[in-house]
């Protein structure tokens, strides 16, 4: 037997139609309609109907959507994939390197299993994550969320996530999906109350200050929870976390974070949830110290646009000097058609060490040229038809210079552990108009962003260089002789600020 239930609190009757045959639901508690049927637990088509309607629409909560986003929901086993990551004990994010990809477009075929075939790229660049750009259901030109429980067919589905996770564990690499309850269109879903009156910019709003707020906050905390105990993620990243507005004793946020803490305890490996938001604030950036507080390790994607920055104090300049020199990328994710290929050498530099946890957009370690005309932004699964990343690029001296250079930082990074300490107070800046230096621990990073060569002060004693983005660097005591629109990390002693 199988048991069937759905949410739909002010429905009047509920059936749900199997193998089609229709089968009438109880209303049981809290808004909960129920009714076991005879059928597979794995492997059968269903479909809800609500009242009188003859319209047969899937379940909100569907584990398997073969038939696309409309058609029948299939009933799904977790239990009958066998992992092989039994051995995996998970990894602490903060100040490790994340790299961002896009399934749909990160190869040619668009799949997770493809995806895998590419892995061992990954491990040679060094990162410790993947953050999986919405591999759920979406449609529509704004890529609407419309299951929010399922992978997407086109991708591989169920097993293909879960092959896709367990491959990047026995390399070493935690997963982090990326969840997007902000973009819901106003007919999904249909079958509960989900949607608020206010819209946001990419859709409505989940009614979490509603009559019905604590059946839609159970709707998230079990998929949160779903996807962290079911495709053994790592993480999760919310985005435009501000757009989850509530107001119970209790906030959703509040009650995420318990629920992975505890989660965590009890699976006996590190989990992280990430509050994504383009309004910045101490809540949503500061890691957690006291009980209720969420961690968000990484904040913006783009580390040209100071627009997220505002709380990061005086690195604001770092990102005023980039955009007031190049104002026409600060809107871009990946601005590889913009700028030089110095200062692209050089914002690698910034990128990875920041008093941050970096995010590596795909492509961005060897300068790719972006997938066909659709920026850093590209649809989820009708990005594969659109354009992938062109992999023979790599046999190209450029490019496959820049994959060597952020290869040496990540290796820097893991060396002087300085480097990767994510906190802004340990940091110290300093800049002209036309130079940025910044203080990590032991060694100063230092840029030249004028074609020019310029020597810029390190206030310590030069030491070594750790790494160097051009030929041409020379050290003079307590400074740096920087050619043109290039970087360097200096190992010092003796500060003297």
């Amino acid at each position: 037997m199988t048991r069937f239930s759905v949410w739909a609190p002010d429905a009047p009757t509920m059936r749900v139609r199997v193998a089609g045959t229709d089968h009438p639901m109880t209303l049981q508690d809290a808004g909960w309609w129920r009714v076991e049927v005879d059928c597979a637990t794995h492997g059968a088509d269903y479909s809800y109907l609500l009242g009188d309607s003859e319209d047969a629409l899937p379940d909100p909560r569907s584990r398997w959507q073969p038939h696309g986003v409309h058609g029948p929901s299939r009933t799904y086993d977790h239990a009958a994939f066998r992992w092989t990551d039994g051995d995996w004990a998970g990894r602490e994010l903060t100040g490790g390197v994340v790299y961002a990809m896009h399934v749909g477009a990160f190869t040619p075929e668009g799949t997770f299993d493809a995806a895998i075939d590419k892995l061992d790229h990954l491990t040679a660049l060094g990162v410790d994550a993947v953050e999986l750009r919405p591999v759920n259901v979406e449609r529509g030109p704004l890529h609407y969320t419309a299951c929010w429980y399922t992978p997407h067919p086109t991708y591989g589905g169920p097993d293909g996530l879960k092959r896709f996770v367990d491959a990047c564990h026995a390399r070493g690499i935690a997963v982090v999906l990326d969840l997007h309850y902000d973009h819901v269109e106003a007919s999904s879903p249909r079958l509960g109350p989900y949607l608020a009156d206010v819209v946001n910019t990419w859709g409505h709003t989940l009614a979490l200050d509603g009559p019905h707020a604590d059946g839609i906050r159970s709707f998230i905390v079990d998929n949160v929870s779903m996807w962290l105990r079911d495709y053994h993620a790592d993480g999760i990243r919310l985005d435009a976390a501000h757009t989850l507005i509530d107001r119970q004793a209790m906030r959703l946020l509040e009650e995420l974070t318990i629920q992975v803490e505890t989660m965590s305890a009890r699976l006996g490996r590190p989990l992280s949830l990430i509050a994504g938001s383009d309004r910045v604030g101490a809540r949503l950036i500061t890691p957690r110290s006291a009980p209720g507080d969420l961690a968000a390790l990484w904040e913006p994607e783009d580390p040209l646009d100071r627009s997220y920055r505002a709380e990061f104090g005086t690195l604001e300049q770092l990102f005023t000097i980039l955009r007031q020199r190049y104002s026409d990328v600060g809107g871009t994710d990946r601005p590889l058609t913009a700028l030089s290929p110095g200062m692209l050498r050089l914002g690698a530099t910034l990128l990875m060490t920041a008093p941050s946890t970096p995010v590596i957009q795909m492509g961005e370690e060897w300068a790719a040229r972006p997938p066909g005309e659709t920026g850093a932004h590209w649809p989820a699964h009708e990005a594969r038809a659109l354009s992938s990343l062109d992999w023979s690029e790599l046999d190209k001296r450029e490019h496959s210079d820049m994959f060597d250079l952020y290869r040496r930082l990540i290796a820097m990074r893991r060396a002087h552990p300085d480097l990767s300490q994510p906190m802004l107070r340990r940091s110290d800046v300093w800049h002209g108009a036309s130079f940025l230096a910044i203080r990590r621990g032991r060694s100063v990073v230092v840029t030249n962003l004028r074609r020019t060569p310029q020597r810029v002060n390190l206030h310590g004693t030069a030491r070594s260089v750790l790494v160097a983005t051009e030929p041409g660097l020379a050290l003079v005591h307590d400074s740096a002789d920087l050619p043109g629109e290039s970087a360097a990390v200096v190992s010092c002693a003796r500060f003297d600020r």
